[in-house]
This record gives C-alpha cells, sequence and structure tokens, in this order.
C-alpha cells in the first residue's frame, strides 16, 4: 500500500508541478508583451487595457497587471455562468482558483521581470513582443498537458460552443474578436486611441497557436509520459474503442490493410484481391459508417477525405482547439470514427480488405492484419490518373504531388510515423512492373503463404471457370 500511495504522490507531483510551471511561463509572456507595448494575446488584452488606465491615473501599486487579470478573469467566469444557466456545474467555480494562481503568477512575473528597460525604439518592442510567443506557446503547452484546472478564458470558449453548437475553434475566434472589440472600445473612450491592444494582439493571435504546434511536436509525446495521460485524440479513441482487444484466437480469417501512393492502382488490387478471397471489400462504405459515429455528415467527411490539410495550414487553423484543451477538430474527429469503425470490423467475424484510412496502424497490433502497402513509379502512377481521370499530364504530375503529401502529412499528423516506410508493412508491391491482376495475385499467394506460417487454415479462393 506504501508503494501505490508514493506512485500516486509522485504523479500528482509530477502533474502539479508541470501545470505550475506551465501558468508562469505564461504569466512570463504575458508580461513581455505587456512591456511591449504592442498590446498581449486577446484573451488577456481587456486586462492589459485596464492596467494601462491604471498606469495612467497613477492608481494604487494594488491595481496591477496580475490584479486585473484575475479581476478580468472573474469577469469571464461571471459569463460563463450567465451562458450556460442551468448548465453551469459547480465545479467549475475551481477557475476561480485558477484566476487567482494565475493572477498571482503574473505579479511574481512583473517582480522578476523589472530590470527588463523600456523599449527604446520599435525594434526593441518587436523583440520584447516575439519572446513572448514562445513563453505563452510553451506555457499553454505545460499548462494543458497534466489536465487539472481550466482557467476562466478556456471555459468561455467551451461555453460558446456549447450553447451555440459552434465548433470550439470558431467559438474561440468569436470569443477572441469580442475580447478584442471590447478592448479596442475601453481604450478608444478612455485613452482616444489605441493603448494595450495594438498590432502585438493580432501578431499573437496569429502565431502562438502555431509555434504551439511545433512545441507539441517536439515535445508532448515525452511531456503526457511524464504526466502519464493522453492527448485529445488518444482518450478519444479510447473512449471510442473502450473494450476492443486484438484476436490472438489464430482463426482462419484475415483483415488486409492497403496504404497506396497515388495513381498506383490501389483501389483496384484492393477490389481484385477481395474478389480473388471472396471476402469484404471495405472503402467508401467506412465513411456511412464513420458518419454515424463522428456526428459529421458523409458530405463533410467525403469532403475532409478530398482535402485533407497540409502540414502547415492545419497547424494554423488546429491553434485555436489546441488552445482550449478540449474537443476534437473535424479530421480529429473523423480518424477517431475511423479508428472505432475499422477496429468494430477487426473484432468480429469476417476476414475483409481495407483501404487506407490509416488501418494498418489502427491494427497494428492485430496479429490477423496483413499489412501491405502499392508503389509505382511515377510515369505509370502519371500515365494512369491522366487515362482514369481525364487529365492533362501536368495536371495529373499536380494532381499526384498533392494527394502523396495530404496523405503523407495524415497519416504522419496521426500515427507519427513515416508513410509507405516499408517496416511497417508485410508486403510492399511494385504496381507499375505487375500490373493490377499479377499484382492482386501476388499478395493473395503471400496471404495463403503467411496463414500457413501462423498455422492457420488458408483462405479458399473462390471457383473461376
Amino acid at each position: 500500500m506504501k508503494r501505490i500511495d508514493g506512485a500516486f504522490l509522485s504523479l500528482w507531483t509530477r502533474r502539479i508541478l508541470v501545470y505550475l510551471a506551465g501558468l508562469f511561463c505564461m504569466a512570463l509572456g504575458v508580461v513581455f508583451s505587456a512591456r511591449s507595448s504592442l498590446g498581449v494575446s486577446p484573451v488577456g488584452s481587456l486586462a492589459n487595457v485596464l492596467y494601462q488606465i491604471a498606469l495612467r491615473e497613477e492608481l494604487p501599486d494594488y491595481v496591477n497587471l496580475g490584479n486585473c487579470t484575475t479581476a478580468v478573469y472573474c469577469l469571464y467566469l461571471l459569463a460563463e455562468l450567465l451562458i450556460l444557466r442551468r448548465d453551469f456545474k459547480p465545479s467549475m467555480l475551481l477557475q476561480l482558483a485558477a484566476s487567482l494562481l494565475f493572477g498571482r503568477l503574473v505579479n511574481l512575473a512583473s517582480q522578476l521581470l523589472s530590470f527588463l528597460p523600456v523599449p527604446p525604439n520599435y525594434a526593441a518592442q518587436l523583440a520584447y513582443l516575439l519572446c513572448s510567443v514562445p513563453l505563452v506557446a510553451f506555457g499553454v503547452m505545460l499548462y494543458l498537458s497534466p489536465k487539472i484546472l481550466p482557467t476562466p478564458g478556456e471555459g468561455m470558449s467551451l461555453a460558446i460552443s456549447q450553447k451555440t453548437g459552434l465548433s470550439l475553434g470558431s467559438a474561440k475566434t468569436v470569443f477572441d474578436c469580442s475580447l478584442v472589440l471590447i478592448s479596442a472600445a475601453v481604450s478608444l473612450l478612455w485613452f482616444h486611441g489605441l493603448e494595450g491592444v495594438r498590432e502585438g494582439t493580432v501578431i499573437c493571435a496569429l502565431t502562438v497557436g502555431f509555434v504551439l504546434r511545433q512545441l507539441q511536436k517536439l515535445f508532448q509525446k515525452p511531456l503526457l509520459r511524464f504526466v502519464e495521460r493522453e492527448d485529445r485524440v488518444e482518450r478519444a479513441v479510447l473512449a471510442a474503442t473502450e473494450g476492443y482487444a486484438p484476436d490472438a484466437s489464430a482463426r482462419p480469417r484475415i483483415i488486409i490493410t492497403i496504404g497506396r501512393e497515388y495513381g498506383a492502382g490501389g483501389y483496384e488490387i484492393g477490389q481484385l484481391l477481395a474478389k480473388k478471397l471472396g471476402i469484404t471489400f471495405y472503402d467508401k462504405q467506412l465513411n456511412v459508417m464513420a458518419a454515424e459515429r463522428s456526428g459529421l455528415s458523409l458530405a463533410k467527411i467525403e469532403e475532409l477525405e478530398k482535402h485533407m490539410e497540409r502540414e502547415l495550414v492545419y497547424d494554423f487553423r488546429a491553434g485555436a482547439y489546441e488552445m482550449v484543451g478540449e474537443g476534437l477538430r473535424p479530421e480529429e474527429r473523423l480518424f477517431v470514427a475511423q479508428t472505432e469503425v475499422i477496429r468494430r470490423i477487426a473484432a468480429g467475424n469476417e476476414s475483409c480488405v481495407i483501404m487506407g484510412r490509416c488501418a494498418d496502424y489502427i491494427l497494428y497490433e492485430d496479429p490477423n492484419c496483413f499489412r501491405v502497402f502499392i508503389h509505382a513509379v511515377p510515369a505509370a502512377r502519371i500515365d494512369r490518373a491522366m487515362a482514369k481521370f481525364a487529365l492533362s499530364r501536368e495536371a495529373a504530375e499536380r494532381e499526384m504531388r498533392n494527394t502523396d503529401l495530404s496523405r503523407s502529412s495524415h497519416y504522419r499528423r496521426f500515427t507519427g510515423r513515416e508513410y509507405g516506410k516499408q517496416e511497417y508493412y508485410h508486403l510492399g508491391v511494385d504496381s507499375s512492373r505487375l500490373g493490377t491482376e499479377h499484382a492482386a495475385e501476388l499478395i493473395a499467394e503471400a496471404v495463403r503463404l503467411w496463414c500457413e506460417v501462423r498455422g492457420t487454415h488458408p483462405l479458399s479462393a473462390p471457383e473461376h471457370d
């Protein structure tokens, strides 16, 4: 029992330290941006304007940046109560503790950075502001990882999303824009100009989320292991697939997953393979099943699959979701739903072929999964795309590059792996050398041999005339 208590104490000590370190980094960032006089991030803009008013009016020292931040955060909490009303839970009042703590940390950061000189020119102001961006981003990453107490800024975005039905990203955008407008109005009324909310507010709004995503790529996995938490997508996948376990019974069945390059003929090969083995072929029907579980429309799912976001675009758009720390973007919801569908199919009794959708990664631990990747030389892929989709050579080349890049980014984003890397597959097939018919036959023979080596009964092919 002592060892259990010791492990529990150690875990929560780590989580609390990471949480406090995150809030303190955010506080340092707020102070740097406030000292720049170019404005702070939208969520802190109203507090900064009120602080500038206190400085202009020479109010007592206790009307400082930290206390103004706490006061404004309390207003956010009151706004949450008014928005949610009966849906407001007593536990949400704990955000008050986070507000008080963050305000104290801002005051501490102000004292520690009091040696910083007033920036003498615009370049120095910009340097202060740019120092604040990675501090705030790193702080957000640390603060969100242990998942302890949210701040009212985060709570407001969640409340707006819950009551309006907007996505969290859209709700945060509405909240941030509203804060900037209110802060600008207060500043104009008091100063007859913009003080405390300026171009730096826009710069912070555009860059903090992006920098956060880059930091997460480097540090989030070890950080989450340190605090023994999963990221948002992993938590959603675990919840959606609760009770799923790989089937180790060695029954005479198999799930063949097929990854492929654009124009390599993967779809046709998958269909031929399923027909040769007499098993189910899963592709578009997975979208219908995922729509039922994700809440996304079928049209939205097909749009997401057709236009997977590039890494850079995704990083900018994902920033709002990362900042609120909860909720999933549509692309993430789709991945979770597809994971649930694929794992439930794998837990059933049928053998099947599953096209794409990171199925090789999703079923990587399943002993009944045979993983294939189909590739081809670029010239053959371009010729196939020209013939199949009636494209010019230039359009086919462009489509090949764009689709490969999108698939690679999507796969790496959700699996952390390099798309098409042979070590993750049982078999790699060059369809440009074999053609679709012979490629399907090669895979079928490899599957039969694999079944025999595993000690299961080989799948029997249907009789052909």
